[in-house]
């Protein structure tokens, strides 16, 4: 049709100048959480009742402090690094050594994976002098949750198993960072391992809840891309296409972009943003052989990318609000993870240029 454009095509040199924009908008929103009496991020606001949380979920807390360092440097400020550090300084007091290794023991809740993985990955990116030393010991702690079968045990007592949809990626994203700054080939195997474990002895044998799946496709991109990139396996950067491709294919087949199109009013931010940040890591290893779901993953992204444009609170809010996403378009609580994995999603598109059109 003459004079036709693509949605996309049309708002796309909108796009690229606005997502910048937004990401310093975020960063001002994590200024203003800032909670004037711990020095730390507050966890949720309510701007209806104008109430907000301090200390909220630990795993939360802690992976919040890593998400602002990644922002900080993509954007080259250092306006938070009073709260980063400390942030860590207090997560710090809850580890526990243990011969040789170590475990983040929060209150409240049994020490898992998953803290000593965000404690560790805050660590990585900060600007201690000494982080190997501060972060090896939750690493080597991680390391020794691994059975035989690649599985890692999530809790440090004896608690069950639980959380496998997310935590033990959690884990391998922070073993494959340690492994990029130490080159230490014990952490580059311990991934190898688990993430054929958790494709072949998890996902294929249908353990993983359908409402799990874009976050469990989520974190197993995040750790997905990375290892793709660092293993000199063949099998292995086979595995981790074949994987991630089928998961996000899935995702796709199901409507749930669609969905995010013509029902956003229906739509979890936090879900969409989950959506944006796997995909964009699953579109990288497809770019990188020129793989046929290039160009449907790129719509997918940008429909993610304009639900999220439109969801973040930017006009007739208060100030503290202005800059963060409420839990949909029609609730306004803010979370500090919610706009944690916007941030992510956004840094990761534009690294990707897949907030640009097609060449």
């Amino acid at each position: 049709m003459p004079g036709h454009r693509d949605r996309h095509a049309r708002n796309h040199e909108v796009r690229r100048g606005i997502v910048n924009d937004r990401l310093r908008l975020m960063f001002e929103w994590y200024k203003g959480m800032v909670d004037e009496s711990t020095g730390r991020l507050l966890y949720l606001y309510d701007p209806e009742r104008d109430v907000t949380i301090g200390d909220g979920e630990p795993i939360r807390d802690i992976a919040a402090i890593w998400d602002v360092e990644v922002l900080s440097v993509f954007l080259g400020r250092n306006d938070l690094r009073s709260m980063i550090r400390h942030s860590l300084n207090h997560f710090e007091q809850f580890i526990i050594e243990r011969d040789g290794h170590a475990t983040v023991a929060p209150q409240g809740e049994p020490s898992s994976i998953a803290h000593s993985a965000f404690l560790a990955l805050a660590l990585i990116r900060s600007e201690f002098s000494d982080k190997v030393r501060r972060f090896a010991p939750l690493i080597a702690g991680i390391l020794q949750q691994q059975r035989e079968d690649g599985s890692y045990k999530i809790f440090f007592d004896a608690h069950p198993d639980s959380g496998e949809e997310l935590y033990p990626a959690e884990a391998m994203l922070a073993i494959l960072e340690a492994y990029r700054l130490t080159r230490d080939a014990r952490y580059l195997g311990s991934v190898e391992r688990g993430f054929a474990h958790y494709k072949r002895a998890y996902y294929d044998l249908g353990r993983l809840l359908p409402d799990s799946l874009v976050f469990f496709a989520n974190w197993q991109s995040q750790v997905g891309q990375p290892l793709f990139e660092a293993t000199a396996s063949p099998e292995v950067k086979d595995l981790v296409r074949v994987f991630l491709f089928e998961l996000h294919d899935r995702i796709i087949e199901s409507g749930f972009y669609d969905r995010v199109a013509h029902q956003p009013e229906a739509q979890a931010c936090v879900e969409v943003a989950c959506g944006l940040e796997g995909l964009a890591d699953a579109y990288a290893i497809a770019a990188s052989s020129h793989d046929r779901r290039m160009e449907d993953y790129r719509r997918c992204i940008l429909t993610a990318l304009d639900f999220l444009l439109c969801a973040q609170r930017t006009t007739g809010c208060t100030d503290r609000e202005r800059g963060g996403f409420g839990g949909s378009l029609g609730i306004r609580e803010q979370r500090i993870d919610v706009t944690g994995h916007v941030a992510s999603g956004f840094i990761k598109s534009i690294e990707k240029g897949i907030d640009r059109p097609a060449k």
